[in-house]
Formats: C-alpha cells, structure tokens, sequence
C-alpha cells in the first residue's frame, strides 16, 4: 500500500493565518460585504474565511492542488475582486507565489474529474489539518426531493378550492358558475404545477454542470482568471464553473 507524505509548511500557514481579508480602515471590510452578498450571518463568513484560507494553504503545499467547495469558492471569489489586495499582498508577500482560478471546461467527464479532485481533498484535508473538514461550509446541503418541490408549488391549490366551498353557501346559480370555470381552474393548476416543476428540473441541471468543477493552478501560462501582480483582477472566464488550483500554487 502507497503512502503519501504531505510536505507541510508551517511559516507559510502562519503568515497565511495571520493576514487579515478585513482592512483595519474600512468602514466595511471584507467578511461584512461577503455575508451581505452571500446572505450569511457574520459569524458563518467569518467561518468561510478561516476554511479559504485552509485552501490555499492545501493548494500550496499539495502537488496536484486542491479543490474549494462552493462555499470556499465564494469566498475567493470575493477575495479576486480585491484586485489589489489578491496579488500586490497576499499572492506575492504571503503565499510568495501566484493562485490563479480557472473556469471549467465543462461535460460529464469534466465533472467526474474534478468530483474525483474534491474527494482528494478532502482527505489531504484530514491528513494535514488532523480533524474533519466542516460539513457546513465544505458539503453542499441535501438537496429537496421531488416530492417535496412538489408539495410546495401545491400550496396554492387550498386557494383555488376556496371559491368551491364558497359557492356551495351562495346557491345554485353560483354552483353553476363554478362548474363552468372548474375546467380552467383545473388548467391553470395542472400547467402551475408542471410548469414549476419542469424549472426546477432545468435549474438543477444547469447547477449540476457547475458542480465539482472547481480547480486551479499557479504561476504563468495559465488560461482563467489570472493576474500576475498588475491587479488584472478576475475575468469573465471564471462564470460558470472554475477549474480551482490544480497543479499547486508552484515555487
């Protein structure tokens, strides 16, 4: 049986550990705008933050890099567009080298790959920092079974049953009434119901696409998000899936 010894590297986790994503000036900083644009409490960006900075540390020392979940993503995300900050302080005084976000390449094969990069991670995870990475930031949540979208969108139906046990009570010109529009009604709830349901279907494959496919790479010659300390900041390229950090941050 093959073991792997992970180099670690403990003067580049302090200086990572010790740089602050929240300016000492601002108003308001870093972990603020994240939980406003992600609506997250405090606390739980806060929380974000530590495990990103997990990441990179993985996507540092590892030799095939490592890649974010999604919460983890959105945080370097935000992180790409502190231009300034991203690579004229942190790649280039604390991690002393370039972290470059690449978008995926999309199709199956694509996302089996990097599904297969995340579970990696998630062991070095546990091999390096000794615990369990957090189910909170580092799993995505259960997703809702059909059956459950489906009673939801249902919700409407004791409205529309209203205006029959209404009718009952005003008598039988009313009733008549209601015979008349039941064929309408009956439409209008068959086409809510399957109709809501067909959008759910195609958000969920189009979030599926993106899933897993996170990764990326350092140093030059590397297409993506890039920006060697010029502050280039994160181009459109990274919408739609990113290729995470694959490939290590390099020497």
């Amino acid at each position: 049986m093959e073991t792997t010894i992970l180099l670690k590297d403990e003067t580049l986790w302090n200086r990572i550990q010790s740089f602050s994503l929240d300016a000492s000036d601002a108003d308001f900083p870093f972990s603020k705008k994240l939980a406003k644009e992600e609506r997250w409490t405090l606390d739980f960006a806060q929380k974000a933050i530590q495990e990103y900075k997990k990441f990179v540390y993985l996507c540092c020392i590892l030799p095939n890099g490592a890649s974010p979940s999604e919460t983890v993503d959105k945080v370097w995300h935000m992180h790409l567009i502190y231009t300034q900050n991203y690579w004229e302080e942190f790649c280039p005084k604390v991690l002393k080298r370039s972290l470059h976000h690449h978008p995926s390449k999309g199709g199956f094969k694509e996302k089996n790959k990097h599904q297969k990069w995340f579970s990696d991670t998630l062991k070095n995870y546990r091999d390096v920092f000794q615990q369990e990475a957090p189910k909170e930031i580092w799993y995505e949540k259960e997703k809702k079974g059909i059956l459950t979208i489906w009673l939801k969108r249902l919700r409407i139906i004791p409205l529309l049953i209203a205006p029959f046990m209404l009718s009952s009570c005003l008598g039988e010109v009313l009733g008549s009434l209601t015979l008349f529009a039941l064929p309408f009604i009956g439409f209008f709830i068959f086409f809510h119901v399957v109709g809501a349901f067909q959008v759910d279907i195609e958000n969920n494959t189009s979030k599926k696409k993106d899933d897993g496919s996170i990764r990326g790479s350092s140093d030059g010659g590397s297409s993506g998000c890039s920006g060697d300390g010029g502050g280039s900041g994160c181009s459109s390229g990274c919408s739609g899936g990113c290729g995470g950090c694959g490939g290590g941050c390099g020497g």
